[in-house]
C-alpha cells in the first residue's frame, strides 16, 4: 500500500444553495436507492437527498440507514437475496471482496469521483483489477484529549509509549480524575482503536506477512504473541481502574457526550469524528498519536481509508454512478464540513478541516510503518469474533480464553475455502 499522503488546507465555507434544475437535469427520470452507515451524523443523507431531489426532481430517491454495530450485518442479508442497493456504505474487508468477485459491485473507474481520489485511495479501493469504491476520507484513529485536566495532573506532553501511556494514566487516577471513556459497548470502536492499535504494535513486527498467513493457512493466533498482548494490554486499562465507570455500555454516542462532558480525560476516537469532539466541551482538546508501541520500540501506526460507498450492479448503474457524483464529486462538502473529515481527493477546496486535526495528520505520516483496521485485515469470521470477544474480557473472559476462540473462528471458515 502506497504512503498515504495528505493536504491540509483549513477552509470554512457553507453549503450552497441549490440551483434551479437545467432542462436536460429536469427530464431525467428514474428511481435511485441509499444504503447508508452513517452512526454519528445521518442529517448527511438528508442533506444528500434534499439536493439531489433539488437538481434532479422527477428521479425518486429513497434512503435508509444501517443500524446495529457494524455494515457488514447491514449488507450480508441484502446480497444473499439479491436486493442490492444502489448507493451503499461499503468496506475494504474481505467480505466486501468476496461481492466484487461474485459480480455484485459495479466498477466505478469513470466516474468524475474515482478521476478525483488521490492515487493512494485509488490504489486501496481496487481489487482484482475492479475499481470499486470512494473513499469516505483518510483516516486513523487518534486519542483526545483535555488539556485542561492534563495540566491538572501535572502531565507536561503526551505519551510517546506505553509505559508513559500508563503512567499519565496513573497521574490522572490519582487526582481524581477518570483517564478514559471506553466504548464497551460499540465493539466497532474497540476494533477501530485498540484492536488496530495492538495489531500494528505487538501483532505486525512479529510476523509481517500475518495476513498473507491467515488467508492462506489453517492459523494458530497463539503462536504469535503479540494478538494475547493486544488483548492484555486492553485488560490492564480496566484492572488499574483507568475506564470510567459503566464503560460496558458506552456506544458511540455516548463515548463522545461523556467526554465533552468533561466526565473522563481522554478518548480513543477517529478522524471522522473531529468535529464532534475537538474543542466541543469547556476545555482545550488535544490528539496525540496512540502511544500503543512498547518502550525502546518505533512506534507502527494505523493509516487507513474511511469507510467507502459503492454502486451495486444491479442494472442501475448508470443512475447510480450519477448519484454517486452528486455525492463525493458535486457535493462532498455536505459529508465533510459536518465531520470534520480529511479528504480522500486531490482538491480540498470547500473542505473544513480543524488544525488541530491536520498537525496530527503530518506527524502521522512521519513513520514510516503502517497498517490497516483490524476489521479489514483479518478474514471476516475472525474478524467478527474477535471483535465481539473484545468486549468479553470486560464481562466473564480472561485475554488467555479469547485467543483459541478466535482461532477456532480462523479455522472454522478456512475448512469451507
Amino acid at each position: 500500500m502506497k504512503r498515504i499522503l495528505v493536504l491540509l488546507l483549513v477552509l470554512s465555507v457553507g453549503i450552497s444553495a441549490f440551483a434551479a434544475p437545467s432542462a436536460a437535469d429536469a427530464a431525467l427520470k428514474g428511481d435511485l436507492s441509499i444504503f447508508a452507515w452513517l452512526p454519528d451524523n445521518p442529517d448527511i443523507v438528508v442533506n444528500w437527498v434534499d439536493a439531489f431531489k433539488a437538481r434532479y426532481p422527477n428521479v425518486t430517491l429513497n434512503s435508509q440507514m444501517m443500524t446495529g454495530q457494524n455494515l457488514t450485518e447491514n449488507l450480508q442479508p441484502r446480497f444473499a437475496s439479491g436486493n442490492i442497493p444502489d448507493v451503499f456504505s461499503f468496506e475494504l474487508d474481505p467480505f466486501s471482496h468476496s461481492q466484487v468477485d461474485a459480480g455484485k459491485i459495479a466498477d466505478i473507474g469513470d466516474t468524475k469521483a474515482w478521476a478525483e481520489m488521490v492515487p493512494a485511495m485509488q490504489a486501496s479501493w481496487t481489487y482484482n483489477k475492479v475499481k470499486y469504491g470512494i473513499s469516505g476520507g483518510i483516516a486513523t484513529t487518534l486519542i483526545y484529549y483535555n488539556m485542561d485536566y492534563f495540566k491538572k495532573a501535572g502531565i507536561a506532553a503526551p505519551p510517546k509509549n506505553w509505559d508513559e501511556f500508563l503512567a499519565a494514566c496513573e497521574k490522572l487516577k490519582k487526582v481524581g480524575i477518570a483517564p478514559l471513556v471506553w466504548y464497551g459497548g460499540f465493539p466497532n470502536m474497540l476494533s477501530n482503536g485498540p484492536l488496530s492499535w495492538g495489531l500494528a504494535n505487538y501483532v505486525y513486527p512479529n510476523e509481517p506477512g500475518v495476513v498473507k498467513n491467515m488467508d492462506t493457512t489453517k492459523y494458530d493466533f497463539s503462536k504469535n504473541k503479540g494478538w494475547l498482548e493486544t488483548y492484555q494490554k486492553m485488560d490492564i486499562l480496566n484492572k488499574k481502574g483507568y475506564l470510567m465507570k459503566g464503560f460496558t455500555s458506552t456506544d458511540y454516542a455516548a463515548g463522545q457526550d461523556l467526554f465533552n462532558a468533561g466526565d473522563a480525560a481522554m478518548l480513543f476516537a477517529g478522524t471522522w469524528q473531529a468535529a464532534y469532539l475537538i474543542d466541543k466541551g469547556s476545555f482545550q482538546t488535544g490528539l496525540f498519536l496512540p502511544p500503543w508501541n512498547n518502550k525502546g520500540k518505533e512506534l507502527v501506526v494505523v493509516n487507513a481509508s474511511e469507510t467507502g460507498w459503492a454502486v451495486g450492479k444491479n442494472g442501475n448503474e448508470k443512475l447510480g454512478k450519477l448519484l454517486l457524483d452528486f455525492m463525493f464529486y458535486d457535493n462532498f462538502n455536505i459529508y465533510q464540513n459536518p465531520r470534520g473529515s480529511v479528504s480522500p481527493f486531490k482538491s480540498t477546496k470547500g473542505n473544513v478541516l480543524n488544525g488541530k486535526l491536520g498537525t496530527a495528520m503530518v506527524e502521522l505520516n512521519k513513520y514510516p510503518k503502517f497498517v490497516d483496521l483490524w476489521g479489514r485485515l483479518l478474514p471476516t469470521p475472525a474478524a467478527t469474533e474477535s471483535t465481539t470477544l473484545a468486549q468479553s474480557i470486560y464481562i466473564d473472559k480472561t485475554p488467555e480464553a479469547v485467543i483459541p476462540l478466535i482461532t477456532k473462528a480462523q479455522n472454522d471458515w478456512f475448512a469451507t475455502k
